[in-house]
């Protein structure tokens, strides 16, 4: 037994003619008569019988009928799912970042294209960079954002300078400043990341370079956590640019202005993805919308 014999016998059970049914079919008459002639033959019995010029259904064809529905309803559905997965629109999107990218670059990416596609599942974890390396490399996840300059791994990247800007309260005096640099900040405490962070390391260096005094007097973890000191006027930050994107969009400090900083500063990120198996067609279309944002923030 075959789809095309279930299809013949239902559409048959609606016409009651076999030459209607195998025209909405597009078969020929001839082919869906051997067809039916087939599928009685298989089963051992007749599903019709001729009757005013009709094929009518015999007792056993009305209760095959109803199963017969339930599994062409399914093959219609198994049908669709093979085409909505073909263009990423089924399944689920595993991707694991950290915890900047994930505050509002992520959420606002992945919520069009959810949008996009309502069959479509989505796991976003937020973890350490190591994790999400090893956890794209054992295919755990099929994308992550880290944000440190890791070996390569079992994965392909593609890494990315976020911008960085300076993060000074409004009754600085460098706050009404276009451009600042190292040497507007003498002797200034900072608020900085761990002094491994690339960061903490190429500002640092700028100091050094001035022959001035870099005093990183509070270390943070987190971007809102060094903004909730410089409101409190209690020395100056850097920003990366994923992170000032949300900030402004979702959490604006009104004493608190952003400026460029030169020479410039920049926080590295990667964008990484499976590499020992093949990307879901739903994988491939974010991880090109994500690559695509980062390198629009790269530009501002």
């Amino acid at each position: 037994m075959n789809i095309k014999q279930l299809k013949l016998f239902h559409e048959i059970m609606i016409t009651g003619k076999i030459s209607q049914a195998a025209q909405r079919l597009s078969f020929s008459q001839p082919a869906a008569s051997k067809m039916l002639v087939a599928l009685e033959h298989l089963i051992g019995y007749q599903l019709f019988y001729r009757s005013e010029g009709r094929l009518s259904p015999t007792p056993e064809a009305f209760y095959l009928h109803r199963e017969t529905l339930a599994v062409l309803q399914s093959m219609t559905k198994l049908e669709s799912s093979f085409e909505k997965a073909k263009h990423g629109q089924l399944g689920k999107l595993k991707i694991a970042s950290i915890f900047s990218s994930a505050h509002s670059l992520l959420p606002t990416l992945t919520s069009a294209f959810l949008k996009q596609h309502p069959e479509l599942a989505l796991s976003l974890q937020v973890l350490g960079s190591s994790q999400i390396c090893e956890g794209v490399a054992s295919g755990e996840f099929e994308i992550g954002l880290v944000d440190k300059s890791y070996a390569k791994g079992h994965y392909d990247e593609i890494e990315f300078n976020l911008p960085c800007f300076c993060a000074v309260h409004t009754n600085h005096p460098a706050a009404s400043l276009a451009i600042v640099s190292a040497r507007d900040f003498e002797s200034e405490e900072w608020v900085t990341f761990s002094p491994a962070s690339d960061i903490y390391q190429t500002l640092q260096a700028q100091y050094s370079a001035l022959d001035k005094l870099f005093n990183p007097r509070i270390e943070v973890n987190g971007s809102l956590n060094a903004l909730a000191f410089v409101e409190q006027e209690c020395g100056v930050t850097l920003i990366d640019a994923v992170n000032l994107q949300h900030i402004n969009a979702i959490e604006p400090r009104k004493q608190v202005v952003y400026k460029v900083f030169e020479p410039a500063i920049f926080e590295p990120i990667k964008l990484i993805s499976v590499n020992s198996k093949p990307l879901s067609a739903a994988a491939k279309t974010l991880h090109a919308q994500i690559e695509a944002a980062l390198i629009q923030i790269c530009k501002s």
